[in-house]
This record gives C-alpha cells, structure tokens and sequence, in this order.
C-alpha cells in the first residue's frame, strides 16, 4: 500500500512554511529533480516497488516525488491530502525510527485520504507484506516540526522489511530529510529574492515617476516592502538638507500610523549617513548594545518587535534617508540575501526621494513664479487704470487748446504733447489688455466666430495705410465658413496687430497675404508679407511683453513692444498655437492655428 498527500493541519506541529500556487512542486525545479532521484534510489536499492515523497506546504501533503507504477503517479501527484491522514498511522503504528509501521491487521482497511493498493497479497511466504500495511518515514526539521514524509510499499522480496532493511531505510530517510530541508532552503530563498526584486522594480517605477510627490513616494512603498521582505511594519524617515529630521513615515503592516520618540527619530538622522558612506546595513535585536542608543530598545520593547533592519538610502555621496523593516518575535531572522537586497533598494529609494525632493523644490518655484506673474499682471492693470484718468484729463484740456487757437510759437509744443499724449494712451490701453488676456481667472466668453469674415474686416480696417505705401493686400480664405469658438473682440486683436505689424514693416510696394483655411482639426491662419524680416535672436523673445527688436530699421517704426505679447496671450487663451517664419531682409509669415469648431454651430 502507498501514500500521497498534500493537506492542511493535524496533532503533528506542522511548520510555517512558503506557500505554493499549486501541488506540482516548487518553483526551483532542481530541488524536485534531487527529490526525484532520492525515491528512485530508495525503491531500486533498499528494494520496494514504489516510493513516494511528500512535503508539507500550507498544512498539507503534496507529493513532490515518484517512483512506481505509473498509472498512479497523476492520481497521487496532482491531489493533496490534510496532515491529519497520518494520525491513525502515528497512533497505532509501531515505531522504527524515524519511520511508522501499522500492520493491515491493526486497521479495518481503510484510511482517510489518497491511499492507493499497488499490489496483491502474496501467500505462502513467512511475514509476507500485506498489500494494505503501511509505511511511511517521517521527516522533520531541528526543532522537531513535520517537514515531510517518506512511504514506500510493495517490498520486491514480499516480506514485511527486516532489521537490515529498516537499517538502510533509515539511513535513507535521513538523507531525504536533509533534502527536503535544503529544498524548503532554497525555495525560500528563491521567493525572497523574487519578493525582494517584486519590491524594488515598485520602487523604481516610483522614482522614474515625473508625477510623484514625496508624499505618495512615502506612501506607495509601504505596502511593496512588508510584502516583499516579510516585515511587520516600515519606516522611512528623509533626512533633511541641514541633516536634520524630514518627513517621515512609519506604519504597522496594515498601514496604521506608528509613533516614535524623538530620540529615536534623531538616531536614525545620525547613524544613517555613516551606514550610507560604508555602505552597508544595521540589524538590531532586542536587548543587544551595539551601535544605536537605548532609545532604540525602549522603542523596540514599546512596539513588540523583536529586531529591526536599518538601511540608509541616498544616491553618490549623499545620504538622504533611512528605512527600517521591522519583525516580531515569531519571524524568522534577517537572511544574507535579504540584508543585499534591502542595501540595494536604499539605492533605488534614495533616488526616489532625490526625485521626488527635486519635484517638490521645482512645483514650489512655478508656485512663487506664479504668483509673481499674478502680480504682476495686477500691477500693470492697476497701473494702467491709474493713469488712464490722468492722461484722458490731458487730452481733453490739449482738445481745448486746439480748438480755441494758441499762438504760432506754442502750436508746435501743442502738437507735440498731443502726439506724445495719443501715445501713452495706446500703451496704457494695450497694458490694460494684456493684462486681462493673461489674467488666468478672467473669463473666455466663447461664441461662433468666422475666421473667414474675421480676415476679410481686419484688412478692411489696414487698406488705408497700405495704399498709401502702395502695398497690394491679399486676402485667401475661400468660400467656406471656417468657424472656431472664441472671444470675437479679442480674435480680431490679434488678427489686427498681426496684419498692421506686416503692413507697417513692409517696404512700398511689397505685398501682405492674409490666408485661412481648415486643416485638419485646426483653423489655420498665416499673415505673410515681404517686410524686413526678423532675425533669428530677435525671434527668441518675439512674443515677451515690451520686447523691442536689435534691427535698426524695425526701431524707426513707432511701437509699445505689447503687440505681439497681446497675441500670443490670446491665441494660447483660445487653446491655440502660434508660430513665426522669417528670414532677414525676405518676409516673415505668423501662422496662428486655433481648434476648429463643428460647422453645425453655424446652422
């Protein structure tokens, strides 16, 4: 008769030991092969027809390896069987060794569980084997926990086993015994490894992330770290830039907040950078001396725990955290494999923290940097308001000068304040606009506007001056509606100062184009002319407020410098792009493209 199994718990202690996702074996297939090998070696040279061996994994008998009549193998390979199908065998079964014999007469013939009859009575042979005896080794580790078991059954002499017999079962037993324990050994370590790599590409993908705050660095790495290192809580505690106490976080295994004393909070702060320049890792127990102060075991003895591996974290030369793991009294001790990996994630997580630490000081600058831009714009349109009454006073007053008469010798100075009057307006009102389009709380009043209407009265509004530099004005927009949503008042703005800045940069007789057409999803409009051009460094800051170019022609050409800042402002409002084409001495070519809107709205 013979046994497999696979099966959850019994009287027998039975090991915490890693779990498996199925009963086929582990996942260090060599460690199945040595197995295999093992029960071949029992049934070809103790000499029995079958043998099998099972492990105990999660409280259950799973047989890893067999030797025997292979229409058994599938059925004792892929079922399991709990722990507690032993307990008849170990309560009235004789003890040889490490191994239980209970006789067929010793039992009705029936046993819980995957027991299998291989074989049939043989009679006339003097304490002949009873196809329903059964012999199982029980193998064990140090402490005394089942780790396994050994069965074989059908002796190829017939005979229930003898002294010698048992001898060499014996022997083997033990060799199998060791080799299951090497086997869990290694298993173990492939999970911790595979864990401990699990955890640190988690961590990784965390420091690669643009998007991560220190925070949610501190937050998303908990979860990854308990589970891949058998930890009972963590602790990440950032080191300030002065090397003072930052940030930190420490939370049990479910997530629930740890508090630590400041005193401990300060020795991490201390040891991490010296652990970080030798490059190596802190494993504290309780009661031990070395090394940390004792506020450290205070806190160990508060919280239970029973050791704690510290690991500094930093990238180069800079130190710039610290983590602990933690485990209680029932967890196995730190293992070589896990001290290499958790020193390698403090690498990986001390780029994290750079990462995130870099991302924090950069969202912290575009915060200040917005709210200059903020007031400034308040500023400009506080300031504009400001001296729109003053200079509309003046105005009036140099109105009234002129048409009451002055005498010839003030008449020039009239006409020079007027025009430097009719000026300081302009900016103003230029200032005032630019303020507004670039206000981020000012609304966007968005209707139906065609683009190909809007081109067509924009230079309408130019002709004047052109025909007096006779330049020929073109205007190419088709026969289609081209439809976008926007503010129409300030759409034809931009469109104006684009087309009074080529007309008023172009020589006599040269030539302005306006273009619209629908390209794709876009509304696409150029102002072409074959002015003076721009040159490549003026393009750079083209479009900033009170930008004046280098080129000395362009200077004698009155300007605020606020037209372009006008219309980038509201073309990036309305969700679009603008783009400029030039070359010095030829042309220059804005095109501005804006989203198109669906021509039913103009139904």
């Amino acid at each position: 008769m013979e046994t497999d199994g696979s099966g959850p718990s019994a009287p027998v202690p039975v090991p915490e030991l890693p779990s498996h996702p199925d009963h086929t074996g582990w996942s260090d297939s060599a460690a199945r092969s040595v197995l295999q090998l093992m029960v071949e070696s029992v049934a070809e040279m103790i000499g029995f027809e079958v043998a099998a061996l099972s492990v105990v994994l999660e409280d259950e008998l799973v047989t890893m390896a067999y030797a025997g009549p292979e229409q058994f193998r599938d059925y004792l390979i892929e079922n399991a069987d709990p722990v507690s199908v032993l307990d008849p065998v170990l309560e009235r079964g004789d003890i040889w060794g490490r191994f239980r014999f209970l006789p067929a007469e010793r039992y009705d013939g029936h046993l819980d569980g995957h027991w299998v009859v291989t074989a049939t009575a043989r009679a006339g042979l003097p304490d002949a084997w009873n196809p329903l005896d059964v012999l199982v080794g029980l193998l064990e580790d140090d402490d005394g926990r089942l780790v396994g078991v050994l069965s074989v059954d059908n002796p190829v002499s017939g005979r229930r086993p003898d002294r010698a017999q048992r001898r060499l079962l014996e022997r083997y037993a033990a060799q199998a015994e060791r080799a299951v324990l090497t086997a869990f050994e290694r298993e173990e370590l492939v999970q911790q490894v595979a864990h401990a790599e699990s955890a640190r590409r988690l961590i990784r993908s965390t420091s690669m992330s643009t998007r991560a705050s220190l925070d949610e660095v501190l937050r998303h790495t908990h979860r990854p770290l308990v589970e891949g290192f058998g930890a009972s809580g963590t602790w990440i505690q950032v080191i300030g830039p002065g090397g003072g106490p930052g940030p930190g976080y420490a939370r049990s295994y479910d997530g629930e907040p740890v508090h630590l004393a400041d005193d401990v909070v300060r020795v991490a702060c201390d040891i991490a950078p010296r652990l970080w320049r030798e490059q190596r890792v802190l494993a504290v127990s309780a009661g031990e001396s070395i090394e940390v102060a004792d506020a450290v075991h205070r806190q160990l003895a508060d919280l239970e725990l029973s050791t704690v591996l510290g690991v500094p974290l930093g990238v180069g030369s800079e130190c710039l955290g610290f983590l602990v793991l933690t485990r209680r009294a029932q967890d196995p001790p730190w293992s070589a494999v896990e001290t290499t990996s958790a020193l390698e994630i403090g690498h990986d997580l001390g780029a994290a923290l750079r990462t995130a630490r870099a991302l924090e000081i950069e969202r912290d600058l575009v915060s200040e940097l917005q709210q200059l831009d903020d007031y400034r714009t308040q500023l400009i349109a506080t300031l504009s308001h400001e001296l729109r009454t003053p200079l509309t006073v003046i105005a009036g007053n140099l109105e009234l000068l002129d048409t009451e008469g002055v005498p010839p010798a003030a008449d020039r100075f009239v006409t020079a304040m007027t025009r430097g009057t009719d000026r300081m307006q302009k900016v103003v009102d230029d200032l005032l606009l630019l303020a507004r389009v670039s206000h981020p709380q000012h609304p966007l009043v968005r209707v139906d506007v065609d683009v190909a209407d809007l081109a067509r009265d924009v230079v309408l509004l130019v002709e004047s001056p052109a025909r007096a530099k006779e330049l020929t004005l073109v205007v190419d927009v088709g026969d289609r509606r081209l439809p976008v949503c926007g503010d129409p008042s300030e759409l034809d703005r931009m469109l104006g100062n684009l087309v009074s800045n080529a007309v008023k940069y172009t020589h006599a007789g040269g030539r302005v184009t306006v273009s619209a057409a629908r390209e794709g999803d876009d509304v696409v409009l150029r102002v072409s002319d074959t002015g003076i051009g721009i040159s490549e460094e003026d393009r750079a800051g083209l479009f900033g407020a009170f930008f004046r170019t280098t080129n000395p022609e362009a200077l004698t050409e009155s300007g605020t410098g606020l037209g372009l800042a006008i219309v980038a402002s509201i073309v990036e409002r309305h969700a679009g792009r603008v783009r400029v084409d030039s070359r010095l001495g030829e042309g220059t070519t804005f095109t501005v493209s804006l989203p198109a809107a669906p021509d039913e709205t103009f139904g």
